[in-house]
């Protein structure tokens, strides 16, 4: 999960206008609300938009003089290109790109919630389950940077490599819950020796 799959599927302006729209579907966002949030310029966006309007894969709507932007789910790609847009530079990817610097220092995270089962709206936030050699606070810090660019809040929850063993075969409500329901893996040396 690098970005050297994302760079030779989608130039940088797409994979920002992707990432936004179709990790949400049901999101409609303004160009500038767009720009915000990507850090394109406005200009750069709406040449791009226009392009993907022209190909059907989001859509324009216009209400007085008011226009928002969509992923259009109706499209016959829409879920494969959904797939690997989630895959290359979705919520996943960005995640992985933050932790992949730290992995020295984890041990297990992984994405639960919403996020992992599908089910995430616009609003909703994403949740974030860790073990390792980080405190709360220097993860947060990490994610810090990703929760303003999505908008959305990162509800990381933090443990110890010891305290997570100690959960795991004290069978904890909280992480047979997660670990038992549908989960994104970001990294996982548990198994290693």
């Amino acid at each position: 999960m690098n970005d050297a799959a994302a760079n030779l599927l989608f130039g940088k302006t797409r994979r920002a206008v992707f990432s936004v729209l179709f990790e949400t579907p049901e999101r409609a966002c303004y160009l500038r609300e767009l720009a915000r949030i990507t850090g394109v310029s406005p200009g750069t966006l709406q040449q791009e938009l226009q392009r993907l309007v022209q190909a059907e894969l989001v859509i324009r709507k216009q209400d007085g003089n008011r226009v928002t932007y969509s992923a259009n789910a109706a499209h016959p790609v829409f879920a494969e290109l959904q797939g690997l847009i989630r895959k290359t530079c979705g919520i996943p990817a960005q995640l992985h790109s933050i932790l992949e610097p730290l992995a020295d220092r984890l041990h297990f995270a992984a994405i639960y919630g919403s996020v992992a089962k599908g089910t995430a709206r616009a609003d909703s936030d994403i949740d974030l389950i860790v073990a390792g050699d980080i405190s709360l606070a220097e993860m947060l810090e990490h994610l810090q940077p990703l929760e303003q660019s999505l908008g959305r809040e990162i509800n990381a929850r933090v443990f110890t490599k010891k305290e997570f063993q100690i959960r795991m075969d004290n069978a904890d409500p909280f992480l047979t819950r997660v670990l038992s329901g549908p989960t994104i893996p970001l990294i996982d040396h548990s198994s290693d020796a």
